[in-house]
């Protein structure tokens, strides 16, 4: 617009000149000047403008031509930036679809595996899962996973590695520095090289030597647990950038949930198929691993023995000592048990104190027998837990597969069925049989007949004098009797073990006390001299912390001397606890009760706790009594018990004397109390009160012989009915 502008500005002048020359031709003709002067005038004046133009118009055509070449170039520049930039656009729009499609490559990927994870697939696979994903961020990269297992890093997935280096990674060992995992696992953070060709190692040269060119390591972590590397490698020199390392962390990230979600998977396995306690299987994993060895052995033809172990009184353990000390001897019972079996059988913890072991490869029922003793050997061996020590024992039953049964619940049953009875009897252990199934249906029914006993008038005491060894009667011990309706006189050992494992004792020992203490007082009120009545105190019912309340009850109730009662705790009970026992003792003791000890000698405790107990007397156990007259017999150990005893002021009580032998024998040694059948069988009390009146049970008439021996005559005493 100005060029054109500037051109009409030129032209105007150009004719104003015209005008001008023309003007003055014309003037100068009125003034009648010549011609050829005005021509010669006029020629020049021409020639000057023309030559003005001429060069003005150059001037006007440089000028033209330069503005179009600045706009020329204008354009271009223009041009060239606004290619710049598309191509700066493009570049980034190129970005960006990368970016994007590489976000959702890993979406993808991290969906993947989440679902894999919720669908609960093999961690290998998973975890490969995570290797693939490290790949798929670029064609470029390889992934090595190794998860660290002692000392050692082992392969666990992998994706685009060359074959010869995967073999090299197999294993890594974390002691070797110049493995950038090793290093990794050190330093516990990234570790990265960007040019392999600028580090001299062997692991660099390795590397290099399969095409690698760079190498970005990071541990796995979980807390401040490393749990292996992830490695990523680059095939070509690719130095990791910030987006790079991110992505690596996170991908750690991920295999770090993988594993520790497999932990958590295997820990819930553990849990649903262990015991907690003693860290072996439970009832599922037992039946579940019966059931295996039973197809194994059909395969095989080999037979499966079915271990069914119960440790006996064990509740008296947690009731008596609490449930820290229960807890330590299933903890000892259950690496008894493990340490005798092989590494092939089954032991499981079936619940409470029950123990099941599954004997495969078996030649016949002896072999399952030969394991059941050599674990009850072992079970019985004393249990020390800081000062206590407990006396364990247990009931073994034993079914054979195929012969007992050929499902996993049939042989459980019949191996409980055979441990049952084997408590019950006390045998220790017992193989199942046909007869027993009728032998258990028998004891259920007398189970529910001493249920109720109480209210049917089943029970029954009787009372078994205990004399000097001049024959006076000086004290009596009550004994339970059970009479069914249907089976007639049921004996003690067996009833006694239905009424602790019931624990009906508890009700039944409590109905003892009361009767004895009520006997007592009718004796009192026939106008009778009365002596101590001994009473049996069961652990269960010992181990009530108010038993002594209950004893303090019963005598108020009955108005009796509490000196009249004497309470008999076998040996093995107070040895247990001995701080907790001698505490109740001592509660019994201040209410003026007479105690004694129960069956010594049977326990094998040490003689320099007596001294500690608040005791009046020891009863010798009948098994010494009765070989105290054998050649090799226990005279000795008995001489011994009531020399000590009578060091320590306590009276001494021979139970089972049935001979005149055996009671020579006992009163050379100094026994002062004599009981058994030698002076009187156990008799209801009506007699008995006849026996309080005459209360002269024997006449000895005691002389010397010439060997020096104790002869003894006896009479015994005529009991009026």
């Amino acid at each position: 617009m100005s060029t054109l502008l500037r051109n009409g500005v030129f032209r105007t002048l150009i004719f104003v000149q015209i005008f001008v020359a023309v003007t003055t031709l014309a003037f100068l003709h009125s003034l009648s000047v010549s011609v050829l002067q005005i021509l010669e005038s006029l020629q020049l004046l021409l020639l000057f403008g023309v030559a003005f133009y001429v060069t003005w118009l150059q001037r006007a055509m440089r000028a033209q031509v330069a503005t179009r070449e600045e706009t020329e170039r204008e354009l271009r520049r223009e041009r060239n930036t606004l290619e710049k930039r598309v191509d700066e656009r493009t570049a980034e729009l190129r970005a960006e679809v990368s970016e994007r499609r590489r976000a959702e490559q890993q979406n993808r990927d991290r969906n993947r595996i989440l679902e894999m994870l919720v669908r609960d697939e093999a961690t290998p696979i998973i975890l490969h899962a995570v290797a693939e994903a490290v790949s798929h961020y670029s064609t470029s990269l390889a992934c090595a996973l190794h998860l660290l297992q002692g000392d050692t890093l082992i392969l666990a997935a992998q994706s685009a590695l060359p074959s010869t280096l995967a073999g090299r990674l197999q294993q890594i060992a974390i002691q070797n520095m110049d493995a950038p995992e090793s290093i990794a696992l050190a330093t516990k953070a990234v570790h990265t090289m960007d040019d392999l060709r600028e580090a001299h190692k062997p692991w660099t040269e390795l590397l290099r030597a399969n095409g690698a060119q760079s190498v970005w390591t990071s541990p796995i972590s979980a807390g401040d647990c490393c749990l292996g590397t992830i490695s990523v490698y680059s095939l070509l020199l690719h130095p990791p950038g910030e987006s790079d390392l991110e992505f690596l962390q996170t991908t750690c990230q991920l295999a770090a949930l993988i594993l520790d979600h497999h932990r958590m998977n295997e820990e819930l396995i553990h849990r649903a198929y262990h015991d907690p306690l003693t860290g072996l299987g439970n009832r599922r994993l037992g039946k579940k691993g019966l059931e295996s060895a039973i197809q194994r052995a059909q395969r095989d033809s080999r037979g499966v023995g079915v271990l069914w172990i119960d440790l006996d009184k064990f509740k008296q353990i947690n009731d008596t000592y609490g449930h820290p000390a229960g807890d330590f001897v299933l903890r000892e019972m259950a690496h008894r048990i493990t340490a005798r079996m092989r590494a092939s059988d089954i032991v499981a913890r079936m619940g409470g104190d029950e123990f099941m072991v599954i004997v495969e490869r078996m030649e016949n029922r002896g072999d399952a027998e030969h394991v059941a003793r050599e674990l009850l050997t072992l079970l019985a061996q004393p249990v020390h837990m800081a000062e206590t020590q407990f006396s364990v024992t247990a009931s073994i039953g034993i079914s054979v597969y195929p012969e007992d049964g050929d499902s996993a619940e049939i042989l459980e049953q019949r191996a409980d069925l055979a441990m049952y009875e084997a408590k019950f009897a006390g045998l220790g252990s017992r193989t199942f049989s046909t007869d027993l199934i009728e032998e258990h249906a028998k004891r259920k029914f007398l189970e529910a007949a001493m249920r109720r006993g109480l209210e049917d008038g089943a029970y029954s005491l009787v009372y078994q004098p205990q004399c000097l060894p001049t024959g006076k009667l000086v004290a009596l011990e009550a004994l339970l009797r059970f009479q069914h309706p249907q089976l007639g006189s049921i004996p003690p050992s067996h009833f006694i073990p239905i009424l602790e494992e019931t624990q009906l004792i508890l009700p039944v020992g409590r109905w003892v006390l009361q009767q004895v203490c009520r006997q007592l007082k009718i004796w009192q009120n026939a106008g009778c001299e009365v002596v101590p009545v001994a009473v049996n105190i069961s652990s269960i019912q010992f181990a009530g912390g108010d038993f002594s309340n209950e004893v303090s009850a019963i005598l108020s109730e009955a108005g009796l001397d509490s000196s009249l009662l004497e309470l008999e705790l076998t040996e093995s009970l107070v040895m247990h606890d001995f701080s907790e026992t001698s505490r109740q003792m001592q509660k019994l003791k201040d209410l003026g009760v007479r105690i004694a000890i129960d069956d010594f000698g049977t326990g094998y405790s040490s003689l320099s706790y007596l001294h500690r107990l608040p005791i009046d007397a020891l009863k010798i156990d009948r098994s010494f009594v009765e070989m105290i007259t054998e050649p090799e017999g226990t005279r000795p150990i008995v001489d011994a018990v009531i020399s000590m005893a009578h060091t320590l002021g306590l009276r001494v009580v021979g139970e089972g004397v049935e001979t005149l032998g055996q009671m020579e024998a006992l009163c050379r040694g100094g026994c002062d109390t004599l009981q058994g059948y030698l002076f009187s069988k156990p008799v209801p009390a009506d007699q008995a009160l006849q026996l309080l009146r005459h209360r002269q049970l024997m006449r000895p008439l005691p002389q010397l012989s010439e060997g020096g021996s104790l002869s003894i005559s006896v009479c015994p005493a005529r009991v009026i009915a």
